[in-house]
């Protein structure tokens, strides 16, 4: 019995991993030009809103570059993940 081709396998979670990494890179730079670099709201996207927390459900969190970047990250990877291991599975019992 041969070996099964994973070559597909790898492209496709070289895409998932590079999707989240963009995810992680468009945070970052979505808090560096809306919260600017310092600390608080400053940038220029941001006057007269005050918003300086953001909530996904009953966490909270700060908005700046940093957090934005893991919340893409976090979130992106979760997202697509779900879809990537529902195709996993279903690719697994299709081939049996």
């Amino acid at each position: 019995m041969s070996e099964p081709d994973t070559r597909g396998r790898r492209v496709v979670l070289w895409m998932y991993a590079s999707a989240v990494a963009v995810a992680g890179l468009f945070g970052y730079v979505l808090g560096i030009i809306v919260y600017g670099d310092g600390g608080g709201p400053s940038g220029p996207l941001v006057e007269g809103s005050g918003a300086a927390y953001g909530a996904v459900g009953p966490i909270t969190f700060q908005l700046n570059p940093l957090n934005l970047a893991l919340f893409g990250i976090v979130s992106v990877g979760i997202l697509l993940g779900i879809g990537l291991l529902a195709i996993i599975f279903v690719s697994e019992r299709a081939d049996a």
